[in-house]
Order: structure tokens, then C-alpha cells, then sequence
């Protein structure tokens, strides 16, 4: 039974110990911003000119195009049309909405170059700017409901100027995820690994998946992404845990010894998932 709980405490405690909500982060414009995190660019209004709900069920600030990109992530300067298709307090039955907020060390990089160069799509989802061609983007974190649900699901709805950008956009984050040359990349100081194609789900217009992990002090990272194209808006999933593999290793011999144990839906240390569930309802709102 301890080592049950552990695995839960020890992945609840992590991201507020390291103060790390969220695997990538907004900005907006057609490039990349600068180096500045969401929180730089722009504070959140109250209200936007289309009266689009936020994920609280207030009003998120939209200017309809290219501008500075709001510090909880709430769509300031995407199009009003990708805000009101964002996920928001209700849509999903069992879990919680809330308004992006951005990693903070993650948002430190936004904007490097990546290395290998090739890996840049992947590396443009993992930060707070705006991938290059983008035209903005809105972005939600999703939790289960209940201490065993111990990953997160951050949602991103990003806007292009038509399908063909978004497909083509799509293509070349296909390409890096099946590059060998991307199976370990790094964006400045950040440094990711075990980067893995997954078959992707039968959804919208092509769909494209991926995990990967990242070292942050000495716990790890482990993000599966889902990428989804429906028509020329791209969503992607981004499921995301901590665990100490130390700490997991120790449980796993308990385990492995006979040791009593609490069955448990997403232990710390197995890969995050996308639910079915977060992914369908966002993907019915985006039209």
C-alpha cells in the first residue's frame, strides 16, 4: 500500500515543488516571440470583443489577430473564433479546466533555435512562443478529478492562415517525430530524450503522436503528445507526469517482493495518456 501512495504523492508534490504546470507555453503573431514568456507579453482582460468564454466561465480578451499573448494563457491576440473553440469549465465530465499558465523554465527557451535544427517542430511545442506561421494560439490545462489521476493534459489550439499551412505545419512535426536525428534534441539549457513516434488516432483531418522526456533536476518529465488537424486550426495534447525514477525503481522492487499494493489508474511512473475523453470533446468544439 505505501508504495502506491508514494508513487501518487511523490507526482502530486513534484510540480509544485519545481513550480512547472505546464509542457509548453503562448505567445502569438505569425514567428516566434522574441524569448519572452506569456507572462511578459501580456496580462489577460477581462473581456474580448466576441464575448468568447474563458475556461472559468469568465471572458477572455481576443484582438482577432496578431498581438501579445496572454500570461495565463487565455488567447490575448488569437483569432476570437479559436478562444470560443477552447475547452472551458463543464466541457468534460470528470475533470477540471483551467487557463494555461506557462512552464516557467520551459518559458525561459521560447524562441531558441533547436539542435538539431531539424527537431524545431517538435522543440516549438515545448515553449511559450507561437510556432512560426501560426497566426496565434489559445491554450488549457486539464485535470482528472481524484488523487490517483496523477497527469495532466494541457490542450493547445493553434490558428493558420489556411488548411494547406496547417497541413504542411502538421507534415513537418510529423517528419521530426520519425527522424532518427530527433530522437534526442535540446532548445538552449533544455535538453530532451527517448523522443518515440506513436500511432496516431484515426482523428480530424491527419494526426500525429509522439512521447518524449526531459531530465529537470533529478526528477523526470514524460510527456505523449497527440497533434490534430481539423481543417487549418492544429490541437495538440500534450499529457504530461513527474516521478523520481529512483523513488519508482524502489516501489517497483516492493512490488516485485510481494509487498501490499493499491491498484491505481496512472501511477507516477508509467507513461501519461491522453484520456478519450479530454481529446473528443475538444476536438467536437473546433470547427
Amino acid at each position: 500500500m505505501k508504495s502506491a501512495v508514494s508513487r501518487v504523492v511523490v507526482a502530486a508534490s513534484v510540480a509544485a515543488t519545481l513550480g512547472l504546470t505546464a509542457a509548453c507555453g503562448g505567445g502569438d503573431g505569425g514567428g516566434r516571440d522574441e524569448g519572452k514568456s506569456s507572462t511578459e507579453q501580456a496580462k489577460p482582460k477581462e473581456r474580448d470583443s466576441a464575448g468568447a468564454p474563458d475556461a472559468d466561465g469568465g471572458r477572455a480578451r481576443d484582438g482577432g489577430g496578431s498581438g501579445g499573448g496572454g500570461g495565463a494563457r487565455d488567447g490575448g491576440g488569437a483569432p476570437a473564433k479559436l478562444t470560443a473553440a477552447s475547452l472551458a469549465k463543464g466541457d468534460v465530465r470528470g475533470h477540471d479546466v483551467a487557463t494555461r499558465k506557462p512552464n516557467k523554465l520551459e518559458a525561459a527557451w521560447a524562441g531558441a533555435s533547436a539542435s538539431p535544427a531539424a527537431c524545431a517542430p517538435l522543440a516549438d511545442l515545448l515553449t511559450s512562443a507561437t510556432p512560426p506561421g501560426a497566426k496565434g494560439h489559445v491554450g488549457r490545462t486539464v485535470t482528472g478529478k481524484g488523487a490517483r489521476n496523477v497527469s495532466t493534459t494541457d490542450v493547445e489550439l493553434y490558428a493558420y492562415a489556411s488548411e494547406d499551412a496547417a497541413a504542411r505545419a502538421l507534415g513537418k512535426l510529423r517528419t521530426a517525430a520519425d527522424a532518427g536525428k530527433c530522437a534526442a534534441f535540446r532548445t538552449g539549457d533544455l535538453r530532451y530524450s527517448g523522443v518515440k513516434a506513436l500511432t496516431a488516432p484515426d482523428k480530424g483531418d491527419g494526426a500525429v503522436s509522439y512521447r518524449l522526456g526531459s531530465r529537470q533536476g533529478e526528477f523526470l518529465k514524460r510527456w505523449t503528445v497527440t497533434v490534430v488537424r481539423e481543417g487549418s486550426t492544429l490541437v495538440s495534447f500534450a499529457a504530461s507526469n513527474f516521478y523520481d525514477p529512483r523513488s519508482a525503481a524502489l516501489d517497483k522492487e516492493s512490488r516485485e517482493a510481494g509487498e501490499p499494493d493499491l491498484p491505481a489508474t496512472d501511477a507516477a511512473d508509467a507513461q501519461p495518456k491522453v484520456p478519450a475523453a479530454v481529446m473528443d470533446a475538444q476536438l467536437a468544439k473546433v470547427k
